[in-house]
């Protein structure tokens, strides 16, 4: 690495973060209409070539296809969703003071070996479970707020839908257009940042979107045969928790399954045991086939970009921190940015 390629870097990722912070509320529909075109992109590849039939009906096609499918996914999803979290709220005043029972035993058990440790534990858990029920609250009347913002997200979807189509139907029209327009070694440059960094970004979250979507349909199915409570809700989250390197589900799994076996209840510890393993050994197979080695990331920066992302931008950072990455470790390959060692050099 040179000064030069630092240099590049540094303004590189502030234009990113100013494009992210400030450009990407205005420009999102169309951004994820090319996200989703890159996505696509396989799937409208093999209807033309095993149908014959032009790219704009494959587009429409493939389109429709993952319209109706994440339809039908999110309608019933957010149905029992909203069912879990009106239920939880109705009992959380039970939960609650089955805790605080829980909690006193422990701390009776605690308190033979200190006298000082369970006020200020016993205070420290009472707030933070008060600040659940606030939170928890908030989600329950902060749905109206949800509904108000639909007509906005409907008329977002409709402009993302749109671009996805012409992305993926003119793709050919318009990379001959930006031919014409570049420079050919600005052309050619821009060509090889399409097809080896943006097409592999695609292609890496494609395969975790899939696992992703796997491990939470795997998550739910197993812990409904467990006739276990807010199921839905549980396995929305595992999933999410899957996305991280290293920590995983097993943040949830290892302490149920702890709780279970401690109060005496080994048959559904085992039961819980089992379908971390199951979940645990059907993403190691999968993401063997799917990802392989595309993300190239190490866990602990994976960990980094994360939780950057997430301080940054919020919730969303949780994305753009690792697709950052990636690309910044993608344009180093590709030697668009510039270092000692390329294979020009």
């Amino acid at each position: 690495m040179t000064w030069k390629s630092v240099w590049f870097i540094v303004f590189l990722l502030i234009g990113i973060f100013l494009f992210l912070k400030y450009a990407m509320p205005y420009v999102l529909p169309f951004a994820l209409g090319a996200f989703l075109a890159f996505l696509l992109d396989p799937l409208v590849s093999f209807l033309t070539k095993r149908t014959r039939m032009s790219r704009g009906w494959a587009a429409f096609i493939s389109i429709m296809l993952l319209a109706v499918g994440l339809g039908l996914i999110l309608s019933w999803g957010v149905t029992r969703l909203a069912q879990e979290i009106a239920d939880l709220y109705g009992y959380f005043p039970q939960y609650y003071g089955e805790f605080n029972k829980i909690l006193g035993d422990v701390l009776r058990f605690a308190g033979e070996f200190s006298q000082k440790l369970p006020e200020p534990l016993a205070r420290l858990a009472q707030d933070q479970w008060n600040s659940l029920y606030s939170l928890l609250s908030a989600v329950v009347t902060g749905a109206g707020g949800v509904v108000k913002g639909l007509p906005g997200f409907s008329i977002s979807m409709v402009f993302t839908i749109i671009s996805t189509y012409f992305l993926i139907r003119d793709r050919n029209t318009m990379s001959e257009a930006f031919r014409r327009l570049l420079p050919e070694k600005t052309f050619v440059s821009f060509r090889n940042v399409e097809s080896t960094i943006l097409s592999g970004i695609a292609a890496v979250v494609r395969s975790q979107v899939l696992l992703v979507l796997l491990t939470m349909m795997v998550n739910i199915v197993g812990l409904s045969l467990l006739n276990t409570r807010y199921a839905v809700g549980l396995g929305i989250l595992l999933a999410v928790l899957d996305i991280l390197p290293v920590i995983g589900p097993g943040l949830i799994y290892f302490p149920w399954i702890l709780y279970h076996v401690i109060w005496g209840q080994l048959s559904a510890g085992i039961g819980l045991l089992v379908l971390y393993a199951t979940v645990s050994f059907i993403r190691q197979v999968i993401q063997t086939q799917l990802v392989g080695r595309e993300m190239g990331l190490h866990p602990l920066a994976t960990l980094f970009s994360i939780y950057l992302g997430f301080r940054l931008f919020g919730a969303i950072g949780i994305i753009y921190g690792p697709l950052t990455t990636i690309l910044i470790l993608g344009l180093w390959a590709a030697e668009v940015i510039p270092h000692e060692g390329g294979a020009g050099r």
